[in-house]
C-alpha cells in the first residue's frame, strides 16, 4: 500500500511539472505536512531528505530521481507509515511538500488474557521491544504471527486483539495485547469410513502384520481391493498425537481441502473413478481431544475397456498406440491414464513436434465396471532448439552444467533428451530444484530452451561416533564439499569433490584426503586422488599395521551401465608392535614394506538404488599388478570377481544373492605374499558366524594367517517392517585356501542368522546375529555371535 502511495505521489508530481511546461527551476520552499494526529518531529524528516529551499533543479529527470530517493529514504527509516511528495505551483513559485504519517515509539507493552500460555512466550513471538516504531498495520502483522504460533501449539481458536494508544504530545505509544487462546485441542484419532476398509483394531492389525511376513507368491486374482486406515493416514498432512509425542497433533483446519484432494487422488489411482470424499467431521472426545472422520464413497473399481486414438495424422496410429502403457482388463488408474497421455505427447516431442496436446476422455460403465478411454491428440508443429540458457546458478559455472546436457542449439527439439538433461543436472547433487522451459525464439520454427536451477549448500562438516563389532568405538570428523573448485577462491563452482576425514577410536586412527575431478581434460573422465594414513589394531592382537599411501585413478563410463577404472597406488606398510610370544609366521612379517600397484576394474551396475537396492545387479572384475616393472618391495598380482543380484518379490520382500572369488599370487618363489595382502573371511562383511578374518588357517596362538585364494556367497532375504526398518535372514558360506587358484581344497565354513537393517540418515546400521553351521579345523569351538556395522554392503 505504501508503495502505491509513493507511485501516486510521483505521478502527481510529474503531472504538475508537465502542465507547468517544466524547465530548470528553483524550489522556493519545502513544507512538511503531518498526515496523522500523532506527534511529528520535522527535523527528522529534514535529516532524511536531500532537497532544500533555494535549490535549483536542472531537468525533470533529476527532480523525479531526487524526490523518489527522498521518499524511499523516509520509508526505509521505519519511522513512518505513510510518505508522499508533491509539488505545488502558484505562479512562478514552486513548493515541495512532504506529507508523512509518523509511527509511534513503543513505551510500554502489556500482555493480558494469556491464561495457559506464558506471557513471556507471547512477547517473544511479537518480536517487539520498547523503543520500536510501530503503527496499526505492523501490530496487525505481528498479531497474526502470534495467532499462527498458538495454532501450531494446539490452540486452533486463538484470537489476538490489541489497542495502541498514542501520546500526541511525545509521540510515544502504549500497546495492550489481549490473548484469547480458546480451548487447547489435539487430534487424537483420524478415522476413515467406507465399504473397503479393513478392521482398525490392534488385534486385526497385528494379524495382518504377521501375515505380511510370510511369502504369498500366488495371490488370488479375484481378491477384492481393500484398504487399511493407515494407508490414508500416511498421505494426509493432518497428523494425530501419540502418547510419546504429545506435542504432535495440532488441529489444522486449513489442511482440509489438501487432504481431501490427496484422498481422492489415492482412490483415482486405484481405479475408483467415481469416488467421493467428504469431511473431516470433527468430534470432541473430551479433555481437548478431537476425532476427525473422513467418509469415502468408493463406488465402482473400473477396469480398462476400449482404448482409442483420434486425430493422429502425422504418424501411424498403431505406432503411437504402442507408446501407451495401457492394457484392457487392467485397473483403470488415473495416474496410468495420465502417463499414457504424456507418453503420446513425449512421442511427438521426441520427433521435434512442439505444442502437442493430448486430452483423455473417460467413459465409464458401472454395469460392466469398465472405462473406455479416448485420447484426442492435437498435433503440434516441428521445431528446432534455439539458444540454451541457464538460470539460477550463482556459484556453479555454466560450463559445469552445459557439459552434462544432452541437447545442443540448432538440433531438432527432442523432449526425452531434455528430460535426460534435467536428470543429469539433478544427479550432480548441486541443486535443490531443476526444471526446464521454452519460449518461441526470434527466428521462426525455433524455441529457446532454459534450464532453471536452485543451488543448495554443498559444503558440510560432520562430527559423530560409531560402533561396530570389528573396530569397536570410533569417533570421526569430516569436512567435505561436493562442488569444489581447486583453481579459484572461494573454491566453489567447478563440480569437483573434496573430502578430509579424521577417525580415531580404540582400534584405529585414520586420516584421509580425497579429491575427484569428474571432467579431467574436459572429457567425461573422472580423475581421483587419494592420500591416507591408517593405523589399525583390529587385525590381530599380536601386531599392529600402519599404512601410509596415495593413489591416482582414471574412471570412464563405457556404456550406460558399465564403467572402467585404471589406477596407480604407492603404499608403505609397517607391521609393528609384534608381541614376543607371536608365532614365527607373524614375527616374519615385522618391518616396513613398500608396494607399487597398477590396477584395472570394469564394473556393471543396473541396481534401482545405490544404497538400498530392491532389483538389479552389480558386478565387477578387478586385476592388480604390484612390483615387477613398477618397482618397490612387493611383487604379486591379484584377481577378483564379485557380483550381487537383487530380486523384488511380494509385499516389498527382497532376495539378494551375492558372492566373490579372489586370488593373489607372487611372481615366483623368492618371496612370500605379505600378510596385509593375504585373503581373509569372517565377520560382518562375509561369513557372519565367525570372528573377523578368522576363517581359514591360524597359527599356534589362534591368530589368522589368511590365504591366497578365497570365495564366499551370501543368500539374504529381507522383509519391510516399518518405514526405514527391514528384518533379514541369511545364509553365508565360503572358504580360504593357502594356494593360489585353489578354490576346492579348503574346508567350507558356513553360518545362518537373522538381522535388522536401519536406514538412518548418515548412519545406516546393520545388526546381525549368526550361528556357525560348518566349521573348519581352526574354528570348531565357534559359537553364535553378534555383528554390528555402519554403512552399506556392495
Amino acid at each position: 500500500m505504501r508503495q502505491n502511495r509513493q507511485i501516486l505521489g510521483a505521478l502527481l508530481l510529474a503531472a504538475g511539472l508537465t502542465m507547468a511546461g517544466f524547465s530548470a527551476v528553483v524550489i522556493d520552499a519545502v513544507r512538511i505536512e503531518n498526515a496523522a494526529d500523532t506527534a511529528l518531529d520535522e527535523s527528522f524528516v529534514q535529516a532524511y531528505t536531500s532537497l532544500r529551499a533555494g535549490q535549483e533543479i536542472g531537468t525533470e529527470t533529476e527532480l523525479n530521481a531526487a524526490v523518489a530517493h527522498d521518499v524511499d529514504t523516509l520509508r526505509r527509516s521505519g519511522r513512518f507509515s505513510f510518505v508522499r511528495a508533491t509539488v505545488e505551483q502558484e505562479g512562478e513559485q514552486f513548493t515541495l511538500v512532504y506529507s508523512v504519517a509518523a509511527r509511534v515509539r513503543l513505551r510500554h507493552i502489556e500482555i493480558a488474557g494469556a491464561k495457559r500460555i506464558n506471557s513471556r512466550k507471547i512477547k517473544q513471538q511479537l518480536e517487539l521491544t520498547l523503543g520500536d516504531y510501530v503503527d496499526e498495520a505492523l501490530i496487525g502483522e505481528k498479531a497474526r504471527k502470534v495467532e499462527a504460533w498458538c495454532r501450531k501449539n494446539n490452540y486452533p481458536d486463538a484470537v489476538v486483539t490489541w489497542d495502541l494508544k498514542a501520546d500526541k504530545t511525545t509521540g510515544a505509544g502504549d500497546l495492550a495485547v489481549e490473548i484469547d487462546e480458546g480451548p487447547k485441542v489435539r487430534v487424537k484419532q483420524i478415522a476413515f469410513e467406507g465399504e473397503r476398509f479393513l478392521s482398525d483394531s490392534r488385534l486385526a492389525r497385528t494379524g495382518r502384520f504377521l501375515k505380511r511376513l510370510l511369502p504369498n507368491p500366488f495371490p488370488s486374482k479375484k481378491a477384492v481391493t481393500v484398504f487399511e486406515a493407515r494407508d490414508l493416514r500416511g498421505i494426509v498432512q493432518q497428523k494425530k498425537t501419540w502418547w510419546i509425542t504429545p506435542w504432535f497433533g495440532t488441529y489444522r483446519p486449513e489442511l482440509a481441502e489438501t487432504d481431501l484432494s490427496a484422498i481422492r487422488t489415492f482412490y483415482l489411482n486405484r481405479g475408483f473413478l467415481d469416488v467421493q470424499v467428504d469431511g473431516p467431521e470433527v468430534e470432541e472426545l473430551g479433555r481437548g481431544r478431537l476425532k476427525l472422520t473422513y467418509r469415502v464413497q468408493e463406488g465402482v473399481q473400473y477396469r480398462i475397456g476400449e482404448v482409442q486414438l483420434s486425430s493422429v495424422t502425422l504418424f501411424e496410429t498403431e505406432e503411437v498406440r504402442g507408446q501407451m502403457p495401457l492394457q484392457p482388463g487392467k485397473t483403470a488408474s488415473r495416474a496410468v491414464i495420465d502417463t499414457a497421455a504424456s507418453a503420446v505427447g513425449r512421442y511427438y516431442g521426441n520427433r521435434g513436434y512442439m505444442n502437442t496436446y493430448v486430452r483423455s476422455v473417460i467413459d465409464t460403465d458401472p454395469a460392466s465396471k469398465t472405462a473406455d478411454i479416448r485420447f484426442e491428440v492435437h498435433e503440434g508443429t516441428p521445431a528446432n532448439i534455439g539458444e540454451i540458457n541457464i538460470r539460477g546458478n550463482e556459484k556453479t559455472r555454466d560450463e559445469v552444467m552445459r557439459r552434462e546436457l544432452a541437447v545442443h542449439p540448432g538440433e531438432p527439439f527432442h523432449q526425452q533428451k531434455i528430460e535426460i538433461s534435467e536428470n543429469r543436472l539433478r544427479n550432480l547433487g548441486y541443486f535443490e530444484q531443476v526444471s526446464s522451459g521454452y519460449i518461441p525464439a526470434a527466428q521462426t520454427n525455433a524455441y529457446d530452451l532454459t534450464f532453471n536451477v536452485k543451488e543448495k549448500s554443498m559444503g558440510s562438516f560432520l562430527v559423530g561416533a560409531g560402533f561396530s563389532s570389528v573396530d569397536d568405538l570410533v569417533g570421526f570428523a569430516e569436512l567435505s564439499h561436493g562442488n569444489f573448485d581447486i583453481k579459484r577462491w572461494p573454491p566453489v563452482g567447478d563440480g569437483q569433490k573434496m573430502k578430509v576425514r579424521l577417525q580415531a577410536g580404540s582400534e584405529r586412527q585414520d586420516i584421509e584426503v580425497s579429491f575427484v575431478e569428474p571432467w579431467f581434460l574436459d572429457r567425461k573422465l573422472a580423475l581421483g586422488v587419494d592420500l591416507y594414513h591408517r593405523d589399525a589394531d583390529y587385525y590381530s592382537s599380536d601386531y599392529k599395521l600402519q599404512t601410509l599411501g596415495g593413489s591416482l585413478s582414471l574412471s570412464k563410463p563405457l556404456s550406460p551401465f558399465v564403467r572402467g577404472t585404471l589406477s596407480y597406488s604407492l603404499e608403505q606398510f609397517d607391521v609393528y608392535d609384534v608381541t614376543t610370544n607371536a608365532s614365527v609366521q607373524i614375527q616374519a612379517e615385522e618391518g616396513i614394506r613398500n608396494k607399487s600397484t597398477v590396477g584395472m576394474r570394469v564394473s556393471r551396475d543396473t541396481r534401482d538404488q545405490f544404497f538400498i537396492p530392491t532389483r538389479g545387479n552389480y558386478s565387477s572384475l578387478s586385476a592388480e599388478l604390484s612390483g615387477g616393472p613398477f618397482g618397490a618391495d612387493t611383487d604379486l598380482y591379484f584377481l577378483e570377481l564379485k557380483s550381487s543380484q537383487f530380486w523384488p518379490l511380494w509385499n516389498g520382500h527382497v532376495l539378494n544373492l551375492k558372492g566373490a572369488i579372489r586370488t593373489v599370487e607372487r611372481y615366483d618363489d623368492t618371496d612370500r605374499v605379505p600378510i596385509f595382502d593375504r585373503l581373509f573371511l569372517g565377520g560382518p562383511n562375509s561369513i557372519r558366524g565367525f570372528k573377523y578374518r578368522h576363517v581359514g588357517e591360524q597359527d599356534i596362538n589362534g591368530e589368522a594367517l589368511g590365504g591366497r585364494s578365497s570365495w564366499y556367497a551370501t543368500l539374504e532375504y529381507t522383509i519391510p517392517l516399518w518405514s526405514k526398518i527391514r528384518a533379514a535372514t541369511f545364509y553365508d558360506t565360503g572358504a580360504v585356501d593357502g594356494d593360489a587358484f585353489d578354490f576346492s581344497s579348503a574346508e567350507v565354513s558356513s553360518s545362518v542368522g537373522v538381522g535388522a537393517r536401519f536406514d538412518l540418515p548418515m548412519f545406516p546400521l546393520r545388526l546381525d546375529y549368526a550361528w556357525p553351521i560348518d566349521t573348519d579345523q581352526y574354528n570348531d569351538d565357534e559359537g553364535a555371535r553378534w555383528n554390528f556395522s555402519l554403512g552399506y554392503g556392495f
